[in-house]
């Protein structure tokens, strides 16, 4: 018995010894291999260049659920669940060896009748080590820091050994780190075939691509790139599938004809266009899985830095094809079937005219009048379309959509039209009038704006009599004001009146380099509360005075006067990193932060202003990537009065702030529990400090900052992180020196719940005190916060 257990004994540790050993030998030898790769990928991916081919492009986007509350909406805007959404190209490309493109496209189409725009070619390049929305490819330098190897096979072709490789992300680290299979050769070490899967935040990406061999080198051959996400509810798919064939090397002669212009030969575009919001809101997956597909993920995104330029030509007959010349060109079951006429149920796709463009919608441009148009504010177009745009336009703004209510006017609506003439895109002037009514004091006021804008220039000429929050660069809003008033009897809006005419110009010189500019005159007149009505009796208390409390000055009130006020701003981000088509320059805003500069004055004696102060600020913001999972953004200002000879409380610097529990706004852009101004504010807490309360007329240090990641504490799970969540960390620090005030707070939160909120724990401490209402002071607060996502965007992108 004991022989038979001892020779039992024998066989499994000769067994376990050789499976240890066959591991141990698999380990070693796919490292060395992928070391191997490694070394090798920067000839490679010099290789990728002087040649010529053609390919096949199809994309296809589909909405695989739409919320209910949007489905009866979109349908007759050409937009329906479950539809597949089309385009396709044919081109001839060749690219030099100086990173230089030449795109020949000589067939376009798609199925969802807008102008006809040529498919972007799309390689990702794995050579690279860093690649797409900042992925690490497996065979970068860092690639044993952040994946485990497998070897899984071995085979021979053509007389050479293939390796299939197994690539898993250490430490279950699923964002921007690839898993999958993919293959090498062993003559020199260049892929073959990948099949590789990434997550960027909600976005899942799927690559497969498979290689052939031309001039001793590998090239892609099938590029399949699927994608998947959602956003507020929206979910969607998109694939991208390109077959390249007949390869070719490039001659001297025809490496001539793609020679890329001198910079100054370059045009930028400046214009950050105004955006419908339900229209942005709706294509901003299908954006993100589309665009974002085409312009991050090619062989070389702009992020790189590799300065790549294509020339892009399209032939006259391009989107005439018939259709016996797409189906000799795709002959290939790869691709999908293309549906020519989309089938939407709403109405059929040829009897909704052409979008205007590509920043409003079927409805807007085509809606019949009704009661609606008299509720809710629309577009009306009208005259011949233009290559994307409609030349006249007027935009009803609807007193529905402005109608708020304030302690000093109480219930007031804004209403108006404003008539747009457009040259082009990105050239047009305008007449924009504003009528304002309280119906509580039944009084009218108003004021007109005349507005000239082409794609760098800006210049306008407004006047009239209309109210002003105390800060007009960051102010509150009025509805989110008004509920706060009417329920919390938290009356934060603080308003004057004035007689006005302003002047402004700003100047984008280039997305390098820009300037802001404006003078006014205005005869400033102060307001005090006239009604004390609410819904909410909340803690049965007064509301407070329409002049704010303030450290420096106590109380706020002033005189009527006259100013004559100068501003100006000088904006710089020295190092942009750009790419070039056909004539544009394009760049990359996040590779440079924005330095600024900023002067505000009044002008003593002209047309009999009273008042006189000087005052300058330096500022810096940017936004980059620490690692793969995580970001630090930055917002840091410092400024003086040069000079304080008389001014009034609007005069004052203010901060940016937020000290209230629910709040709309940039997570790094405001100040927690400081009670300075924010975009938007909505009161629903009388613990924390007043808005006003640190606003200065001396010298002033204000920093905000915000870690955000990706993976540190609750988003170790993978279920978290595949919610959207991302975990934050904040240290925000104010200094002001007429009172040599330090405020200090910190604070962790957990943003993306339910993919729209944000909720933080934040720690405040003050070292003068921070005023309660009893009249009593305390150095430290703490509170918890319930805030809307900082990734949710609505409305116009921010000018610089």
């Amino acid at each position: 018995m004991l022989q038979r257990f001892f020779l039992l004994f024998l066989v499994l540790y000769a067994s376990d010894s050789w499976a240890f050993t066959k591991i141990f030998e698999d380990s070693v030898q796919v490292s060395s291999i992928i070391q191997k790769a490694i070394a090798a990928a920067p000839s490679h991916d010099k290789s990728y260049a002087n040649y010529q081919a053609e390919t096949f492009i199809q994309n296809s986007g589909k909405w695989t659920r739409i919320p209910n509350v949007w489905k009866s909406l979109l349908v007759n805007e050409g937009v329906e669940e479950g539809l597949t959404y089309q385009s396709e190209s044919f081109v001839k490309f060749s690219v030099n060896n100086y990173n230089d493109y030449l795109f020949d496209y000589q067939a376009i189409r798609n199925n969802y009748k807008a102008e006809g725009r040529p498919d972007k070619f799309v390689n990702p390049n794995f050579y690279k080590s860093i690649l797409g929305t900042g992925a690490i490819s497996p065979i970068s330098p860092k690639a044993f820091n952040y994946y485990d190897f497998q070897l899984l096979s071995i085979t021979e072709k053509d007389g050479v050994n293939i390796f299939r490789i197994r690539v898993s992300p250490k430490r279950h680290n699923d964002e921007k780190v690839f898993s999958g299979e993919f293959s090498i050769t062993d003559k020199d070490f260049s892929i073959q075939d990948i099949d590789l899967k990434v997550r960027n935040y909600a976005v899942d990406y799927h690559f497969q691509i498979q290689y052939t061999q031309h001039l001793k080198q590998w090239f892609p051959q099938i590029i399949r790139i699927k994608t998947s996400g959602s956003l507020m509810g929206f979910d969607g798919e998109y694939q991208y599938l390109a077959k390249v064939w007949n390869y070719q090397e490039l001659s001297v002669e025809q490496s001539e004809k793609i020679k890329r212009p001198s910079e100054e030969n370059f045009e930028e575009i400046v214009n950050v266009q105004e955006r419908n919001f339900e229209v942005q809101q709706f294509k901003q997956v299908m954006s993100a899985m589309g665009a974002n597909l085409r312009n991050q993920w090619s062989d070389a995104n702009i992020a790189s830095g590799l300065k790549r330029y294509d020339k892009i030509e399209v032939s006259n007959e391009a989107d005439k094809r018939v259709n016996g010349f797409w189906n000799n060109i795709k002959n290939d079951a790869d691709f999908q079937v293309f549906t020519p006429d989309l089938p939407i149920s709403g109405k059929n796709k040829n009897t909704l005219p052409p979008q205007p463009d590509e920043f409003s919608t079927y409805r807007q441009a085509n809606q019949k009048f009704g009661i609606g148009s008299v509720l809710f504010s629309r577009s009306y177009f009208w005259g011949s379309t233009h290559r994307g745009y409609y030349p006249y336009e007027i935009y009803y703004k609807a007193p529905l959509l402005d109608f708020n209510f304030n302690t000093v006017e109480g219930f007031v609506h804004n209403t108006g039209a404003i008539f747009r003439y457009r040259k082009n895109r990105y050239d047009w002037w305008e007449i924009d009038p504003t009528w304002r009514y309280s119906y509580t004091q039944n009084r009218s006021m108003g004021m007109v704006k005349i507005r000239w804008k082409t794609q760098k220039e800006d210049f306008s000429i407004s006047g009239g009599k209309f109210v002003s929050q105390y800060n007009v660069d960051t102010p509150i809003a009025f509805d989110l004001n008004s509920l706060a008033t009417l329920l919390l009897k938290k009356n934060n809006v603080k308003i004057y009146e004035k007689e006005f005419v302003n002047i402004s110009f700003n100047d984008r010189f280039s997305n390098t380099l820009g300037i802001k500019s404006s003078l006014e005159w205005a005869r400033r007149y102060p307001l005090e509360n006239t009604t004390d009505y609410n819904w909410v009796n909340y803690g049965a208390v007064s509301y407070s005075p329409n002049f704010p409390v303030n450290q420096e000055i106590g109380a706020s009130q002033f005189k009527t006067n006259d100013a004559v006020i100068a501003s100006f701003q000088l904006n710089y981000r020295p190092f942009l990193k750009k790419q070039y088509r056909n004539n544009i320059r394009t760049v990359d805003f996040a590779s440079s932060p924005l330095i600024t500069f900023k002067y505000r004055g009044a002008i003593p004696q002209l047309f009999n202003s009273q008042m006189d102060f000087h005052t300058i600020e330096l500022g810096i913001t940017h936004n980059f990537p620490l690692s793969v999972n995580t970001n630090f953004n930055y917002i840091a200002q410092a400024g003086t009065f040069l000079s304080a000879k008389n001014m009034t409380f609007a005069d004052y610097k203010h901060f940016n702030g937020n000290n209230n529990m629910v709040s709309i706004g940039d997570a790094v852009t405001t100040h927690r529990l400081v009670g300075f101004y924010d975009n938007y504010v909505w009161g629903a807490s009388k613990k924390l400090i007043d808005q006003y309360y640190y606003s200065t007329n001396g010298a002033y240090i204000d920093v905000m900052t915000m870690v955000g990641l990706r993976k540190f504490a609750l988003t170790q799970l993978p279920q978290i992180r595949r919610l959207g969540l991302r975990e934050e960390f904040f240290v925000n620090y104010l200094y002001t020196a007429n009172n040599k005030i330090h405020n200090l707070e910190f604070g962790y939160g957990i943003d993306g719940l339910a993919r729209i909120l944000r909720v933080e724990a934040v720690f405040n401490y003050n070292s003068l005190g921070i005023p309660l209402p009893n009249n009593t002071f305390k150095n430290t607060q703490f509170a918890i916060r319930l805030s809307l996502n900082s990734r949710v965007r609505g409305g116009v992108t921010p000018e610089w």
